[in-house]
């Protein structure tokens, strides 16, 4: 059954993809863990993603009327 090879799987699909791919593999894994709130390690990775996220939500938040509230003249 392929369900419990999915680990390996993955291991060998990412093992000879540039840093920068890696780079977004690893940032959609932190997300799907947050997402889900599945936290193996406080791992400074995984708490500066979270971090990042809150900024983005903050930010959406804080310029959410922009346009209305600042029309162009």
């Amino acid at each position: 059954m392929i369900d419990n090879k999915i680990p390996e799987i993955i291991l060998e699909e990412t093992k000879n993809l540039p840093e920068d791919l890696l780079r977004e593999v690893l940032d959609f894994i932190l997300f799907l863990k947050n997402k889900t709130n599945i936290s193996s390690s406080n791992t400074p990775q995984s708490a500066l993603y979270k971090m990042q996220q809150d900024e983005l939500t903050h930010l959406e938040e804080e310029f959410e009327n922009y346009k209305t509230l600042y029309p162009n003249e």
